[in-house]
């Protein structure tokens, strides 16, 4: 098979599992609160602070990266010069990949405190929007898959 269409099948290929991912028009809900029971309290937020949650670092990063930094290093002297310049540009690329995968990964959350009804105080961190304000009424779901501030 020639280079082109091996090229051209690749990038349909890409196109097609790209389109199976795009975002829904319904709620996302991550596959571990699927057949689980959680339970529902409400209260009120007392307090709000905007937080930026950390990304991921995972393989990607670290292969892509160090892939991209051999690369660049062998174009680099001649000989062992050459070999060297790729195993450096490697180990500086994975580095850096998993920097940049990681900051590319990063979302905008909110910590917030929520008086329950019974009296008690939680803070959950999560994932915005939703942004909750001091006042608003809020339903604090509970369980297997985690906690999430959620409108009643």
């Amino acid at each position: 098979m020639n280079s082109k269409l091996t090229f051209a099948l690749s990038l349909a290929m890409v196109g097609w599992v790209a389109g199976c991912s795009l975002p829904s028009s319904y709620p996302l809900v991550p596959r571990n609160q699927t057949n689980q029971v959680r339970r529902i309290e409400y209260g009120t937020v007392q307090k709000t602070e905007v937080v930026t949650i950390s990304g991921r670092n995972s393989s990607i990063g670290v292969v892509g990266g160090g892939l991209t930094g051999a690369a660049a290093g062998s174009g680099v002297g001649h000989g062992v010069g050459t070999n060297l310049a790729q195993a450096g540009g490697a180990v500086v690329g994975a580095v850096a990949g998993e920097a940049v995968e990681e900051a590319a990964t990063r979302k905008s959350g909110q910590s917030i405190t929520v008086k329950l009804e019974d009296g008690s105080t939680v803070v959950v961190t999560q994932v915005s929007p939703p942004d909750f304000n001091v006042g608003d009424r809020v339903a604090l779901l509970n369980g297997p898959g985690g906690a999430q501030v959620t409108w009643p």
